[in-house]
């Protein structure tokens, strides 16, 4: 009899423990967690605008496991699939506020204000990025494009620093050999143009014709 008592009351502790549990557990993720987790899912499978649906609903101040730059980050990523760079802009910059070294949230603001015509923020966030990562797998496209805003600012040494360093990490980056052979005929340097222009055009560059008809016009000036 006492056998039993002491089993009833093993039974009962284990029902409680294991109520505590699911309490404690459930203490630590909200419906706005769940609500982000969706939408990363979402934003992974390219329905950008579900997962933006689902990760406007979430509220940043009900977050429990999830980190609040994540749903800063997404939510940027969202806009910025969907076109809206402004709106994009604003949640990276929220995000690299909570966690400032988030590389990939400076590539896309710099991108978000080059599409907003505001090349000299784009070249500061551009700029961070690499202070922060200079050697990210993604680096190689950011030189690029830092020496493609510098080319537009006809700064053309400092363009051919950047294209240099994107040649050098990936040899066969054609839009940096494209833009070398822009960059080397604005600074006089027709021979190195020339071998740029070739290599460009040995890696696959589509647009041969444009790159050609930019170089034409730069020693025309």
């Amino acid at each position: 009899m006492k056998f039993k008592k002491n089993a009833a009351a093993a039974i009962v502790s284990a029902i409680i423990l294991s109520a505590v549990m699911l309490t404690s557990c459930s203490g630590k993720y909200s419906k706005s967690d769940k609500l982000v987790e969706e939408g990363v899912k979402l934003f992974k499978d390219a329905d950008y605008s579900a997962a933006l649906t689902s990760l406007t609903e979430a509220d940043v101040l009900e977050l429990k496991s999830v980190k609040e730059e994540t749903l800063y980050y997404y939510l940027g990523e969202c806009y910025f699939k969907t076109g809206d760079y402004e709106k994009s802009l604003d949640c990276h910059k929220k995000a690299v506020a909570v966690k400032p070294d988030i590389f990939k949230s400076y590539v896309t603001i710099g991108v978000c204000y080059r599409k907003l015509g505001n090349e000299k923020e784009a070249l500061k966030a551009y700029s961070d990025a690499l202070l922060y990562d200079p050697e990210n797998s993604e680096s190689v496209g950011l030189y690029v494009s830092l020496g493609s805003i510098y080319i537009s600012n006809n700064k053309p040494f400092t363009a051919i620093d950047y294209l240099e360093k994107a040649s050098e990490m990936y040899p066969e980056q054609a839009t940096a050999h494209a833009y070398l052979a822009i960059a080397y005929t604005m600074a006089f340097e027709y021979e190195k143009a020339d071998e740029e222009l070739a290599l460009a055009e040995k890696y696959g560059y589509e647009n041969m014709d444009v790159i050609r008809e930019r170089i034409n016009q730069v020693k025309n000036r």
